[in-house]
């Protein structure tokens, strides 16, 4: 610790100092105003004899009232040229101002008391009703403002480069410099949080400038880094040594930073969704690329941009990838409006889209959140797009299929069975002729075999001209089981996933089995709730190959399928695709206009 300040006239000035530069008795100043008082006295007045008491009186006042202001002019001047000295030798300062805290803090107690003393001084004019020219003048905010311009000029700046290092070295640089300069103080007093509060505004006023040029991804995610994670830490403001004070609201204020860092963030996230558009733009009028390939692509886009945003924060994280979502969306409604675009799709260019579908459907549940709108529009594309493909694929198959499913209703005799075993054939070869898939892509394509042929099962069933007469009351339902057991194992010899589909036929089966009129009421309740998209056409079709129902009993069943919920399950669109006529006449003079209720 320094004794004290060398001023520019070479003499020491001290906290005493001020007291000697007091006009004293025998001095010239001190004579003046002895001088002054007594030429008021012998100043010509027509005021009489009161007037000459009045100037007795005055004579004993303004000697110490003029020595009252000089007081004060000679203490102004004291404060002026200490800020001056104070602002000169700033300039010569290393970046660790230690060597010079007495001065500093002497320097800011006078600019202290001056401004108490000027401000009292001035609300004091102001209730007398004295003239006054404006507030007084800051002597600390000089004093503050000086400290400004010596940090500003300690901070390094920041120079932009095509360095990927230049960000790390440009922080660690300001951290060392603050840091040293900060740490040196032997003394936490007022000073010291001067000094600490200017380096943090000067330090965010830099990185607005900084945050104002054109910085790359990696940079700006750095300098947010660096702000939401080192700047109050151990390693610089939160520094063990310090942090009782810098931490303090009123020392670092949170405003700056919390303005800084929401300009900042926005600006990241801004960039980063213009990278993300560019990049997909590019990928998506890439030509002659294979369809697995896209989604690859355009998940490590994401994923990159994704993991910037955590280098950060998980809030900014969690931005960028609901905005992947939308734009995974977006490529996946277009990528649909593609396909539907592309006719008579090559049968290798289709497994290669459905094989995309694959990989699209893992991209997604790793950028959407589950259990959002986002994630069930996304795989409700992808869906689509599956369900588009595998049809035009298997549109031969179900062309051959359909003939021998006719033949083999058009009556209920076990003996016709060698259609079944057609149907049995038809697959077999289907899938054993394609060899290029893999076992996602096969899984899928045979999945989307047994929906439709079930379902078109049913469709030539309810169509049929068959009847459950009295003598063929248990063969029809009966060959309807065996029916879908046959299916059950051709399609499980093609590993596929979806058993439950061969309950649907044999639910139909178990309706026609039914003779009591109560528990034909329930097995339709039951069978209506199973398959939401059962409509009453369906359930008429049905009806009509059973036979001998009133049409008072029809009623009361329909009645009752208008107060069952459905259970939302994986059979709700199984009907959906199955067409019957509303107006088709049955021999019974019944038609589903007749049966509404």
């Amino acid at each position: 610790m320094a004794s004290g300040w060398i001023s520019k006239l070479g003499n020491k000035s001290s906290s005493s100092d001020e007291d000697n530069l007091l006009p004293e008795k025998g001095n010239d100043k001190f004579e003046s105003s002895k001088k002054l008082g007594k030429s008021l006295i012998h100043s010509p007045d027509n005021g009489g004899e009161k007037s000459q008491k009045c100037k007795k009186h005055r004579e004993i006042e303004d000697v110490p009232l003029n020595l009252a202001e000089t007081n004060q002019i000679q203490k102004k001047m004291v404060i002026g040229n200490l800020l001056e000295e104070m602002k000169i030798k700033m300039q010569t300062f290393n970046m660790s101002p230690h060597n010079h805290e007495e001065f500093l803090l002497m320097t800011y107690d006078r600019a202290k008391e001056e401004d108490e003393r000027d401000f009292i001084q001035w609300e004091q004019n102001l209730e007398r009703g004295n003239p006054v020219t404006g507030r007084p003048r800051p002597w600390k905010q000089q004093f503050t403002e000086i400290v400004r311009q010596f940090v500003q000029g300690q901070i390094p700046l920041f120079k932009k480069n095509d360095a990927e290092n230049n960000v790390m070295e440009h922080v660690s640089n300001v951290q060392q410099v603050v840091l040293e300069a900060l740490l040196s103080f032997s003394n936490k007093n007022e000073v010291f949080e001067i000094f600490a509060k200017t380096y943090h505004a000067c330090i965010f006023q830099q990185l607005e400038k900084i945050f104002e040029t054109e910085l790359d991804i990696k940079s700006l995610s750095f300098f947010l880094f660096w702000v939401t994670h080192t700047y109050k830490s151990e390693e610089f403001m939160g520094h063990i040594d310090i942090r009782d004070i810098t931490l303090k609201a009123s020392v670092l204020d949170p405003i700056l930073e919390v303005n800084w860092i929401y300009k900042a963030s926005e600006k990241f996230i801004n960039a980063v969704q213009s990278q993300i558009n560019v990049r997909l733009t590019r990928r998506l009028k890439m030509e002659n690329v294979p369809w697995p390939q896209l989604p690859v692509d355009i998940k490590q886009i994401m994923l990159d941009s994704i993991e910037d945003g955590q280098l950060v924060s998980e809030t900014i994280r969690g931005r960028i990838q609901n905005f992947c979502a939308v734009q995974l969306l977006g490529i996946l409604e277009s990528f649909l409006e593609l396909i539907e675009r592309s006719k008579d799709m090559p049968c290798s260019k289709g497994l290669e889209v459905i094989l995309s579908c694959v990989s699209f459907r893992g991209l997604v549940t790793t950028i959407v959140d589950n259990n959002t709108e986002d994630m069930r529009k996304c795989l409700a594309e992808l869906t689509e797009v599956e369900t588009k493909i595998c049809d035009q694929l298997l549109e031969k198959l179900l062309c051959n299929v359909k003939i021998h499913l006719r033949d083999n209703l058009k009556d209920g005799r076990r003996s016709s069975l060698n259609h079944m075993e057609e149907v049995s054939s038809l697959i077999k070869s289907y899938f054993s002729n394609i060899t290029e898939m893999n076992r996602a892509t096969r899984k899928i394509l045979v999945d989307r075999a047994y929906y439709k042929i079930v379902q078109e099962y049913i469709t030539v069933l309810i169509r049929s001209s068959l009847r459950c007469t009295s003598e063929r009351r248990y063969q029809i339902p009966e060959k309807i089981i065996q029916d879908s057991k046959e299916l059950q194992h051709i399609f499980s010899q093609q590993q596929s996933s979806v058993i439950w589909l061969n309950k649907a036929i044999q639910d139909v089966a178990e309706i026609l089995k039914i003779n009591d009129i109560e528990a034909l009421k329930v097995e339709v309740a039951a069978f209506v709730r199973n398959y939401p998209g059962v409509r009453k056409e369906h359930i008429s079709a049905i009806l009509d190959i059973k036979g001998k129902i009133s049409k008072g009993d029809r009623r009361c069943i329909f009645k009752q399928m208008d107060d069952i919920c459905p259970n939302d399950n994986h059979g709700n669109k199984l009907f959906q695709g199955i067409k019957v006529s509303k107006w088709r006449w049955r021999k019974n003079d019944c038609c589903l206009l007749c049966c509404r209720v």
